[in-house]
């Protein structure tokens, strides 16, 4: 597979954030601060590494070297990511994340377990006679959810610290503050791009507005640390590769898309239903309701936000999706949008760097996790 061969260099990125957080969680005293910092830890467990070796890769395209420094700055992109993965679930009120529990749904245990609800009186037909005894099991919920989302904000705002602790640790000084600009700017469009995701999220939209949402969410975790690999490496131009980075960003996007409700879960480790329960704006759903026809588009609205809705239901809107075109609308799509940002990679930059962003494009769109 494509990321075997950097696997020596994701598992160096690995240790460190490994150490930054063990470090951070040994530094305390207090056992809450403990558990908190070492359930981070546990979320952040494993994953891709493919932001951080966009940025070291991007510093060898100059520097035509792979140090540990970069290796060491690589891992501020990463807190990031985590950083919008643990808000992301506790907006979505998802519980799984590559077949692991999610940040929030640790601590909605963590809640329930500390303040010893007892839903065994709810056993019997008389604890429902009475008028409040619904409001007690709403209350439980609402705190539930208050709680293991307040938790989330928190451990997301904790990592993004720690990302700029993690990039303004290597290089000189100049250096650092170019790159620091650059990531704080990533941050703040990467939660611009959450709000437009939450405002788009019960409206229809156009493939345009789509696009503009992925740029803000996915293609500037991309963008911003290729830049900062060519800031480490005193390039020139920094923003050489952006429309690369977009434009793979896009078709990364949109085979997420797919995989959300073509993949299997033994794969992606997470449901592949959800996506359609939810009403999720995704490409193949905007162009399944711009194709639908007649029954068709009958059919696939009355699943479409359907959190009841059966596993019947939901093959049958992946057949209507099939059936418009829209899932090879998304196929064709995604496979011009590699070719774009492939055709953008510049001519002049070291071997393997090329080869890797090459590479790069063409394993985000076969991948199957």
């Amino acid at each position: 597979m494509f990321l075997d061969k950097y696997s020596k260099i994701t598992d160096r990125i690995g240790s460190y954030l490994n150490e930054i957080l063990r470090i951070r969680a040994k530094n305390y005293e207090d056992p809450i601060l403990k558990e908190f910092y070492n359930d981070i830890l546990k979320v952040m467990g494993g994953g891709k590494r493919l932001r951080p070796l966009t940025m070291i890769f991007a510093f060898k395209a100059v520097k035509n070297e792979i140090n540990e420094d970069i290796i060491r700055a690589s891992a501020s992109c990463e807190l990031v990511h985590n950083a919008s993965l643990i808000l992301d679930d506790a907006m979505d009120e998802d519980v799984i994340r590559h077949g692991k529990r999610t940040f929030n749904s640790i601590y909605a245990d963590k809640f329930l377990k500390s303040i010893g609800f007892d839903f065994n009186i709810y056993k019997t037909g008389q604890s429902w006679i009475k008028k409040d005894s619904i409001l007690k099991i709403i209350e439980m919920q609402r705190n539930i959810s208050r709680y293991s989302y307040a938790l989330s904000v928190l451990a997301s705002n904790v990592l993004y610290e720690l990302s700029e602790e993690v990039l303004n640790s290597q290089f000189s000084k100049d250096l650092r503050i170019k790159a620091l600009e650059q990531h704080r700017r990533m941050y703040l469009r990467l939660n611009e791009g959450q709000l437009l995701d939450i405002l788009m999220e019960k409206r229809k939209i156009n493939e345009e507005e789509y696009f503009r949402m992925i740029d803000e969410k996915t293609g500037i975790l991309f963008m911003y640390p290729i830049r900062i690999g060519f800031i480490f490496s005193e390039a020139e131009n920094y923003k050489v590769m952006d429309q690369y980075a977009l434009n793979m960003a896009r078709a990364f996007q949109i085979h997420d898309d797919i995989l959300g409700t073509f993949g299997k879960s033994k794969h992606t480790g997470k449901p592949n239903d959800s996506d359609i329960k939810s009403g999720k704006n995704t490409l193949l759903a905007i162009k399944t309701l711009e194709y639908a026809k007649d029954r068709d588009i009958e059919k696939f609205r009355k699943t479409f936000g359907n959190r009841s809705a059966t596993e019947s239901e939901v093959n049958e809107a992946r057949k209507i999706i099939k059936k418009t075109g829209a899932y090879k609308y998304c196929r064709t799509k995604e496979k011009e949008l590699i070719k774009e940002a492939k055709n953008s990679i510049p001519k002049n930059i070291d071997k393997e760097s090329r080869k890797f962003f090459e590479n790069l494009a063409d394993f985000v769109i076969s991948r199957k996790f």
